[in-house]
C-alpha cells in the first residue's frame, strides 16, 4: 500500500462530508462512500454488508473487487465469519497477517476470505446498535494493513454512519410526507405529483390514461355509529383490496379521508370500468368475510386522451406549490435560521411537558461515591423526578448521574447527568445538566 499522510485520511473524511450537502439517496450515498474507501485503501476486495434486524443475518449490499461475483447479493448467517463477529461485538477487527493469526483459520475462514492475507472490518453504528459492516481484504500493492490503517478505517466508519443516517432521515421524512399513515399508500400530495407526470405522458405520447376512484358513502355516519376503530379497519381493507386488484404499474392513493384513487397508465376507459367492477365485487366479498359493518362504496372512472385531458385535470391539483414547499427545505443556507428559530420555540413549549411514569433506575454521586436505586415517577425533556428506595444524602445543587430504562419497544437505556433542584424526604427533583438541543429517545417517548 502506498504511504499515507495524516492529511490523506482527513481528505477522505472531507470528501464524504461534502457529499452530505447534496446526497439524499441512501444507495447513492453508500456507493460514494465506497468509492472514497476504495481510493484510500486500494483493497482487492471491498464490501458493505447490512444487518437484517429480524434475523441478524448480513446481506452484501455493495461489493467491489475480485470477489464481487462470489458474494454480491448473497447473505451471511448471523455470527459467521469476520463480518458476523464484528456485527455481534460492535468492535473493529484487524488481521494483519492471516497466516500468523491463530483466530483466522479456526473462527473466521469463509469462502469469501479464503486465500486472503490481511483484513480490516469495522462496524457501522446508530448509537450502540450495529446496522452495517464495512470490510476491506488485501491490498493491490501487497502491503498489510496496520493498526494505523484500522484507526483511519474506524474514523471513516463514524463519518459514514453520519452520512447514511442523514440520507435515511431525509428518505424517512419524505416517506412520511408523501404516505398516508393509516393505510401506507401514497397520499394526496403524491397523487397530484403522479398525476402531473401522467398527464404530461398522455399529452406527449398519445397514450390513454384512466383514474378509478372509490368513495366510502356516509363516512361520518359510519364513524358515529360504529366508532373510529371500525371505520379505520374499513379504510385499511379498502386500501388492501385496491393494491391487490390492480397492476404493478398502477398507483393506488388515498386522496381524502373517504376517497381513494387509482392511477392507471396506458388504460382506456372500458378496461378501467372492468377493473372498477372487479374491485367493487372484491370489496363486498372482503366486507362479508371479515364481518364488517355494512357500508357502500361509490366507484367512478375518469379517463383522458391526448386530445382531451380535461377530465384528468379536474380530479387533481397540478400546481407545484406543495412539491416546491417540500423541496425548498433541502436548501440549508436559505432555511437554517428559520428552522432553528422554530426548533427553539418548540423546545420552549416541549421541555416543560412532564409525563408520569413508573420506571426503575439508579443514581450515583460522582463526588461522594454515594449510589442507590430509585423509582422514576415523572420525566420531561428538561429533567426527572424520582423517589429513592432508601434514604440518601443528596442536597440541592449536587451533580448526580442517573440511569434508567424506558419501557418502549427498544427498552432504551438513558444515562444523563443531572443537578438536584428539589428535595422532599426521599423524593428528588433534578434538571438535566447535560442539556441537548433535542434528545430523540426521550422526545419520541414523550410523544407516545
Amino acid at each position: 500500500m502506498e504511504p499515507l499522510t495524516p492529511s490523506s485520511c482527513i481528505n477522505v473524511l472531507l470528501g464524504i462530508s461534502r457529499g452530505l450537502s447534496h446526497r439524499t439517496s441512501i444507495q447513492k450515498t453508500l456507493e460514494e462512500i465506497c468509492v472514497h474507501v476504495e481510493s484510500f485503501f486500494s483493497p482487492k476486495h471491498l464490501a458493505f454488508l447490512l444487518v437484517e434486524p429480524d434475523t441478524g443475518d448480513l446481506t452484501f449490499n455493495h461489493v467491489v473487487g475480485e470477489k464481487t461475483e462470489l458474494v454480491s447479493g448473497k447473505k451471511l448467517r448471523k455470527g459467521t465469519g469476520l463480518a458476523g463477529w464484528v456485527a455481534e461485538t460492535g468492535e473493529p477487527l484487524l488481521i494483519e497477517d492471516t497466516a500468523q493469526d491463530p483466530r483466522f483459520a479456526t473462527q473466521f475462514l469463509t469462502a469469501k476470505t479464503k486465500g486472503c492475507s490481511t483484513v480490516m472490518v469495522v462496524p457501522i453504528k446508530s448509537g450502540d446498535l450495529v446496522y452495517g459492516v464495512m470490510e476491506v481484504i488485501d491490498t493491490r500493492h501487497g502491503e498489510r494493513y496496520t493498526t494505523s490503517d484500522l484507526a483511519d478505517f474506524a474514523a471513516i466508519a463514524e463519518v459514514t454512519s453520519v452520512a447514511l443516517e442523514r440520507a435515511y432521515y431525509f428518505q424517512a421524512m419524505k416517506r412520511m410526507a408523501e404516505t398516508d399513515q393509516l393505510t401506507g399508500v401514497p397520499n394526496k400530495r403524491s397523487f397530484d405529483r403522479y398525476m402531473e407526470r401522467e398527464i404530461e405522458v398522455c399529452k406527449r405520447y398519445g397514450t390513454p390514461s384512466s383514474v378509478v376512484t372509490a368513495k366510502i358513502d356516509n363516512l361520518r355516519r359510519l364513524n358515529e355509529e360504529y366508532g373510529p376503530s371500525s371505520v379505520d379497519k374499513i379504510i385499511q381493507m379498502l386500501a388492501s383490496v385496491l393494491g391487490e386488484e390492480v397492476r404493478k404499474v398502477d398507483m393506488p392513493c388515498r386522496i381524502a379521508s373517504d376517497k381513494f384513487a387509482v392511477i392507471m397508465p396506458n388504460t382506456a376507459k372500458p378496461a378501467a370500468l372492468d377493473v372498477s367492477q372487479r374491485i367493487n365485487a372484491k370489496i363486498a366479498q372482503q366486507s362479508a368475510t371479515r364481518h364488517m359493518p355494512y357500508f357502500s362504496v361509490t366507484m367512478d372512472v375518469v379517463s383522458g386522451v391526448q386530445d382531451d385531458i380535461t377530465p384528468l385535470l379536474g380530479i387533481c391539483d397540478t400546481s407545484r406549490t406543495a412539491i416546491q414547499g417540500f423541496r425548498k427545505f433541502r436548501n440549508v443556507a436559505a432555511n437554517l435560521v428559520l428552522l432553528l428559530n422554530e426548533e427553539r420555540q418548540a423546545m420552549e413549549r416541549r421541555q416543560y411537558y412532564r409525563k408520569n411514569v413508573q420506571l426503575a433506575g439508579n443514581f450515583e454521586n460522582p463526588d461522594t461515591g454515594e449510589a442507590g436505586d430509585f423509582l422514576l415517577e415523572n420525566l420531561s425533556l428538561n429533567g426527572i423526578g424520582f423517589t429513592t428506595l432508601l434514604g440518601h444524602r443528596l442536597s440541592r445543587g449536587m451533580l448526580v448521574k442517573v440511569r434508567f430504562r424506558l419501557d418502549d419497544a427498544r427498552r432504551t437505556e438513558v444515562t444523563r447527568l443531572t443537578r438536584v433542584k428539589y428535595l422532599s424526604d426521599r423524593y428528588v427533583g433534578c434538571q438535566f445538566a447535560d442539556q441537548k438541543s433535542y434528545d430523540s429517545d426521550l422526545g419520541f417517548y414523550l410523544m407516545r
